[in-house]
């Protein structure tokens, strides 16, 4: 059982019936009054009467459709790039669909009402309708650049860690430098942060309490004044940060996916939906009714598309 800490299980206050809330004496002075007001209209409303019987109105359906899917974008280039690549010049619903599962699959901020294998299962999911939009759209050059970095990301989720028990915190940059063509260009502060860690402790220490006592803002003027009267020495460890950077891609690389729907079959959406909820069958310890919802959402979208931006609503009689 999840001990949710979110808005979404705030108990809801139970209705006072009005007599509760007036006190008897405003009670009796209402009735006091009420004799001597006089109605708003002396004449009782009523309707036309018409000659010609009403001719019944036909409800059609309610057409809505959702603006494009904002772009996510973790703040590393080696990964953030290669998906930026692979959707150059592609339709904006192919990059709605892949963007909705980074948002939605991978780094959700929300989970309310998942298990952790529940969320870990939806993340392998996601890896999963990935590879089925690669191989529906993208030669195979682009399809494995592609899946690398949606992997990295998914593996990025993987190793995320809730807050309380709804909330969750991953290891991506909440500043992020992107240029004109989507293309990002990662932070050179925690190249100067490195060096001034490896190189000068005691103004690293003095960053650190900045950040404690003054906020982020005085702390990242601090750095950047270091960072000006020590660029021989950030040069000089440049080799140091960039071995850094790859011990830390590598270390990703090894985090193990989920595998519960590892393998469907991508051939056909008919085929990769009905693969699904064949291995979402087999998983007895997940909340199939979650998942279920998902595979019926995607049946609805249009073409070979998983997400669709159109939504039809009937009217019930």
């Amino acid at each position: 059982m999840i001990n949710c800490t979110c808005y979404h299980s705030a108990p809801s206050q139970p209705i006072r019936p009005l007599k509760e809330q007036i006190t008897p004496e405003l009670d009796a002075k209402i009735r006091n009054a009420f004799p001597s007001t006089q109605p708003m209209n002396e004449k009782p409303l009523a309707l036309p009467e018409s000659q010609t019987p009403a001719v019944p109105v036909e409800r059609g359906p309610i057409v809505m459709e959702t603006g494009p899917v904002r772009p996510f974008y973790t703040g590393y280039a080696r990964i953030d790039n290669a998906i930026t690549d692979a959707l150059k010049g592609k339709s904006q619903e192919l990059k709605d669909n892949v963007y909705q599962i980074i948002w939605k699959d991978f780094l959700p901020h929300n989970v309310h009402g998942l298990a952790e294998s529940d969320r870990l299962a939806q993340i392998g999911l996601g890896v999963e309708k990935a590879q089925y939009l690669a191989d529906q759209y993208m030669d195979k050059k682009t399809k494995a650049s592609f899946m690398e970095a949606m992997r990295s990301i998914a593996k990025i989720g993987t190793r995320g860690t809730r807050v309380g028990a709804c909330e969750m915190n991953y290891q991506v940059e909440h500043v992020i430098q992107v240029d004109g063509d989507g293309y990002v260009h990662e932070n050179h502060s925690d190249e100067y942060l490195y060096a001034m860690k490896m190189k000068a402790p005691k103004e690293y220490e003095t960053y650190e309490k900045l950040k404690e006592t003054a906020g982020n803002v005085e702390a990242a003027f601090f750095s950047v004044r270091w960072a000006i009267k020590n660029l021989n020495l950030i040069n000089s460890n440049k080799k140091a940060y960039k071995k850094k950077q790859e011990e830390q891609y590598e270390k990703l690389q090894k985090t193990e996916l989920d595998q519960t729907f590892a393998g469907a079959d991508t051939s056909s959406k008919e085929r990769f939906l009905a693969s699904i909820q064949e291995k979402l069958q087999d998983s007895r310890n997940l909340q199939i009714s979650i998942f279920l919802e998902q595979i019926s959402n995607m049946t609805k979208a249009p073409g070979n598309c998983l997400f669709g931006r159109r939504q039809v609503f009937m009217a019930r009689a």
